[in-house]
């Protein structure tokens, strides 16, 4: 597991391996894996820190966007039962599929992160470099 596979990027590792496999020099391309090391860790704490934010603030409009998420989907989904014996118009809800499922899988796998208390640990290292 290379670095970027913690930040949800690890399948452009193989690009990122290839190109440095250009560099003919060593160095050149250490230096080089180094500062895309540093860009990654970069990113991760600009996100870090939006996070803190969102988190810390009272209102909706910033810190409600993904419970605001959760509950589009799941009046999607209430709808989209209670249509048929309604006769409500149907709805498509192949968009709301990918959301909901990508935001619960996404959740789960923080949630197992969390109790494991690796991804966080690895994290912590990373930014600290």
């Amino acid at each position: 597991m290379g670095i970027l596979d913690l930040f949800g990027v690890g399948g452009i590792t193989s690009i990122i391996d290839d190109i440095l496999k250009m560099f003919p020099n060593a160095e050149q391309r250490d230096a080089a894996e180094k500062r895309i090391q540093d860009l990654v860790a970069q990113v991760a704490a600009a996100q870090s820190a939006t996070n803190t934010a969102e988190a810390q603030t009272g209102s909706l409009f910033l810190a409600g966007w993904r419970p605001f998420i959760g509950w589009v989907c799941g009046i999607g989904f209430v709808y989209s039962i209670f249509q048929a014996p309604l006769h409500l118009p149907q709805m498509d809800t192949a968009t709301l599929n990918n959301v909901l499922l990508g935001m619960l899988g996404l959740g789960t796998l923080r949630t197992g992160e969390k109790v494991a208390g690796v991804a966080t640990e690895a994290i912590k290292k990373i930014i600290r470099k």
